[in-house]
């Protein structure tokens, strides 16, 4: 079994063994687009964090991280390890979209949600991550599946693709994978299925068929376009039939 990307090859995945199914407002801040400039200055508190410890003690007191769990994940992985030094350095600790070339960060409070709605997360749980970006939401989910967990991502850039694979070496998990792909060009009837899925870029009303790529007792969390709003929906697969869809 692999992930299988229609009109291209398919990624060298091996399949994991089957398992049983697993049983405060915050500020808004603009995008930071930098494009092809090497420094970008763009409006932020004076009070935003400093570091990773800064901003993780932020998300606690919004309420954005919760669990014990989903705190040391966020603790383990410096957000700045994930951000061109060259293009702001302590700016990826903002609690704001960054924007750089083909590289993009959800806010931080926004991978806090969604990372708390994946739980319960547990060592040997496969993830799938799609639209990947930098591979900073893969790093974090990997510190509660663990190294011998199925880890993919799928980006439609490969120097974004790229970026996320040295980011990941250097911190020693290299066995996440990732492979260049469109979300609408994915075969989920050859593919493999995960227990927790993510989608980092905003799908439609005909991309429910995703949801055929999560396990029975699996979860996706992910941003789905309604007319001209955005929904937040988790979703999680009841039986080979059944979906539970909760807003």
């Amino acid at each position: 079994g692999a992930l299988y990307i229609r009109g291209g090859a398919k990624a060298a995945f091996p399949r994991s063994p089957r398992r049983p199914p697993a049983g405060g407002g915050r500020p808004q801040w603009p995008v930071a687009e930098m494009g092809d400039h090497p420094w970008f200055l763009v409006h932020h508190r004076e009070d935003a964090p400093g570091s990773n410890a800064g901003m993780v003690q932020d998300l606690v007191h919004s309420g954005s991280l919760r669990s014990d769990e989903c705190i040391a994940a966020f603790q383990a992985v410096d957000r700045q390890n994930f951000w061109p030094a060259e293009t702001g350095g302590k700016l990826a600790y903002a609690d704001m979209p960054l924007r750089s070339g083909r590289l993009h960060l959800s806010a931080p409070h926004i991978y806090a949600k969604a990372l708390e709605s994946l739980l319960p997360l547990r060592p040997g749980l496969s993830f799938l991550n799609v639209g990947s970006g930098t591979g900073y939401f893969n790093s974090i989910v990997a510190e509660l599946t663990g190294p011998s967990a199925t880890n993919h991502g799928v980006e439609i850039w490969p120097e974004t693709l790229a970026h996320a694979d040295k980011c990941c070496a250097a911190l020693g998990k290299s066995f996440i994978k990732f492979t260049v792909g469109n979300v609408y060009q994915l075969d989920v009837n050859t593919t493999i299925r995960y227990d927790r899925i993510y989608l980092g870029a905003c799908a439609n009303s005909k991309s429910k068929y995703l949801y055929r790529l999560l396990e029975v007792g699996g979860i996706l969390i992910g941003p789905f376009q309604v007319g001209h709003a955005q929904q937040l929906r988790r979703v999680v697969r009841q039986s080979e039939t059944q979906f539970n869809v909760e807003l």
